[in-house]
């Protein structure tokens, strides 16, 4: 075994992100909860039946809501302004619970790291808002599309086919970057290699897919291969707090970086502890 680190968390990523050191992690990848309105089940793989309880994706405005933005507040006009313009709602709600993980995440990273926030077209604006404000818009650097082709189609609107990754550094021009590269498609530059464009044409994932894990929210690790290769060092640490099945961690681990996860559901670190043990990646 080497000494990068490989560790999984089970817990309340809020807790745990505290207890870590500072400045430490060169990559943040978070896949958190879209504000969808849904509940999520996890299912055995191969018979499709569920295995344990799934997560909640579901926003109401408390007593807990209404401390964490006072608190807030006090801080920073933003949140004054965001409860002007959303009220006491699920929304509202949604953004606080992340808003205190994020401070944190970017307190872990490197001078030069970075964050992808994975997220849909319901909270999308919003948390590029809350991005601005916790990184500095100086810091935002992509919005990445990326369209995976699946999913239903409705009769009065467009059909939703992408997911929105937003990119930030944590400082000015500091963070760690090497394209994907790709084939050129021009006649001036035919043979020759191009960087990859922000839109990202990679299929989601099946259900007859060898890679699924019967997770529901399941990306795939070509998504993460290349968000990880693009930008964090050779032997740098990635950090995702809402692992979920563990696709960050595979990811990180086949591309030689160090890895830690953390995830409040038991089951799905149950998931991604023996998809890496499969692997032979980390002890039993």
């Amino acid at each position: 075994m080497s000494k990068r680190e490989r560790s999984i968390y089970c817990g309340d990523n809020l807790t745990i992100l505290d207890g870590l050191p500072t400045e430490t992690v060169d990559l943040v990848y978070l896949d958190p909860p879209f504000a969808s309105g849904k509940e999520y089940q996890i299912t055995d793989r191969t018979s499709g039946k569920l295995i344990g309880d799934g997560y909640r994706d579901l926003w109401a405005w408390d007593e807990e809501c209404e401390l964490l933005l006072n608190q807030a507040s006090e801080r920073s006009s933003f949140w004054m302004g965001m409860e002007m313009i959303f009220g006491h709602s699920p929304l509202l709600a949604y953004l606080l619970f992340l808003a205190p993980r994020l401070t944190e995440l970017k307190r872990l990273l490197k001078t030069t790291g970075s964050l992808y926030l994975h997220c849909d077209q319901r909270a999308s604006a919003h948390l590029k808002l809350l991005l601005d404000d916790l990184f500095g818009s100086e810091c935002y650097l992509n919005t990445i599309v990326w369209c995976y082709g699946l999913g239903g189609s409705s009769p009065r609107r467009w059909p939703r086919k992408h997911d929105d990754i937003l990119w930030y550094s944590k400082e000015v021009s500091r963070h760690y970057f090497t394209p994907a590269m790709q084939p050129a498609t021009s006649l001036r530059m035919r043979g020759e290699l191009k960087k990859t464009p922000d839109y990202w044409h990679i299929p989601s994932l099946n259900n007859m897919a060898k890679e699924r894990t019967g997770y529901p929210t399941q990306k795939p690790l070509v998504l993460l291969e290349r968000i990880i290769a693009s930008s964090s060092p050779p032997g740098g640490l990635v950090l995702d707090p809402f692992c979920g099945s563990g696709t960050t961690l595979e990811a990180a681990e086949t591309l030689g970086r160090g890895w830690i996860g953390i995830d409040s559901n038991p089951k799905a670190v149950s998931t991604a502890q023996h998809r890496l043990q499969q692997l032979t990646l980390i002890e039993n």
